[in-house]
């Protein structure tokens, strides 16, 4: 927080009749205003609940209800144990035809964290997407993309076993789907599609993304072609609704869509 005296002076601020507006309301909308001004800045902490509580003059039941719409659309992350901070916002990410991964493009690294890497049972938008029967395998990469610490982008990504027979290999040994990619034998691949909607997380992504179940999401559907044609990836992607801004280059074309 840039100037604690600040957030006092706003919070001082007469209340409206709460027959136009209730409280929490009000509280949310100075904190959502608070956050796009910059007064509570990108990764500060905010004063615990009960100084809130008293700075706005209310109980803490009326404060947390302003404080768990925040988190809920993603505006706030709370720490187990630390406490509640402004989320890093507008986290900028573009989509390459030619790159494995979406990246951010911010300065800032972006570390990512391998959940699991595993054999398993091809899903069915996998199975349409690749042409597979239903009960095939598939190697299945779930992954955590970080900035600043705080999780923005949960991935779960799907590889042919018939295209990437060492896949499993090849990525614990490379550390990078690029290198899993050329381990195989594909210098070169082009992202054929991508689409992205709107959607609520589930209690596993509210818990991995660290927000509210049922927060507004960004989901996207991909798929990339080796340059003979074949499908080599599936990817379902997601990101808390207010933590990013995609970009699409501007050299980004779409292939035929498949219909999933």
């Amino acid at each position: 927080m840039q100037n604690e005296d600040d957030l006092i002076a706003l919070a001082k601020q007469p209340f409206e009749d709460k027959r136009n507006r209730s409280i929490w309301m009000q509280i949310y909308d100075r904190l959502t205003g608070a956050i796009g001004a910059g007064l509570l800045t990108e990764g500060s902490k905010l004063p615990g609940e009960d100084d809130l509580a008293k700075m706005f003059g209310v109980n803490r039941i009326t404060l947390r209800k302003a404080l768990s719409r925040l988190q809920r659309e993603g505006r706030l992350v709370s720490r187990k144990g630390v406490g509640v901070f402004v989320r890093h916002l507008a986290m900028r990410y573009v989509v390459h035809q030619n790159y494995a991964g979406n990246a951010s493009i911010d300065e800032a690294t972006s570390p990512v964290q391998t959940l699991s890497l595993e054999r398993k049972s091809v899903s069915p938008d996998a199975a349409k997407v690749f042409g597979l029967p239903q009960d095939a395998e598939i190697v299945e990469l779930r992954m955590l993309q970080f900035a600043k610490e705080v999780p923005y982008y949960y991935a779960v990504k799907e590889f042919p076993l018939c295209v990437f027979p060492d896949f499993i290999a090849d990525y614990e040994r490379e550390g990078t789907i690029l290198g899993a990619y050329e381990a195989a034998g594909i210098k070169q691949y082009i992202r054929s599609e991508t689409r992205i909607f709107g959607d609520f997380a589930t209690d596993e992504e509210a818990n991995l993304l660290q927000i509210s179940n049922k927060a507004p999401l960004l989901r996207s559907r991909s798929f990339n072609n080796d340059t003979a044609g074949r499908i080599i990836e599936y990817n379902r992607g997601c990101w808390p609704m207010m933590g990013v801004e995609l970009v699409f280059n501007n050299n980004f074309q779409a292939s035929e869509s498949i219909n999933l």
